[in-house]
C-alpha cells in the first residue's frame, strides 16, 4: 500500500475506535439506567408493602441473577439500596468518561468541541452565595 493509503487507513481506524468507545459508553450507561430503574421499582414494591404489614420480619422473595432467594425485606431493602448507589456511580463515571472521548471524537473528525459537555452543578455552597448576591 501507498504511504497515503496507510495514513487514511490509520486515521480511519483511530476514528471508528474512538466512536466505537463513545457508542458502547452510552450503551453500558443506557443498561445501567435501566437496571436502576427496576431496582427504584422494587425498592418501591418493598417499601409500599412495608407500610401495609407492620411485621419488619416478614420475608419477601427477590431475584438475584437466575435464582430466586426468600429473605427478610429489611436485608433486601438494604442489598437493593447498596446496589443503587453502585450503580449512580458507575453511571456517574460513564458520563464523567463520556465526555472526554466524545471531545476526542470531534477533535478527530476536526469538529468543534461542543459547548456545555463540562458544565457541573453548583455545589450547595455556591448556590447559597448567588443567592446572597441576588438579595434572596
Amino acid at each position: 500500500m501507498p504511504k497515503s493509503q496507510e495514513v487514511v487507513h490509520q486515521y480511519l481506524q483511530e476514528v471508528e475506535e474512538a466512536a466505537e468507545e463513545v457508542i458502547s459508553d452510552q450503551q453500558e450507561i443506557i443498561s445501567l439506567d435501566r437496571r436502576r430503574n427496576t431496582n427504584r421499582e422494587a425498592l418501591r414494591q418493598l417499601r409500599k408493602n412495608n407500610l401495609t404489614s407492620q411485621n419488619p420480619s416478614t420475608k419477601t422473595w427477590i431475584c438475584v441473577g437466575n435464582m430466586f432467594l426468600r429473605m427478610p425485606k429489611n436485608i433486601a431493602t438494604e442489598n437493593i439500596e447498596k446496589e443503587q448507589k453502585q450503580l449512580d456511580t458507575e453511571i456517574n463515571n460513564l458520563r464523567n468518561g463520556l465526555s472526554s472521548k466524545v471531545n476526542y471524537l470531534n477533535d478527530l473528525e476536526h469538529k468543534q468541541k461542543i459547548v456545555g459537555t463540562n458544565l457541573k452543578a453548583l455545589s450547595p455552597e455556591e448556590w447559597n452565595a448567588v443567592k446572597q448576591v441576588l438579595g434572596q
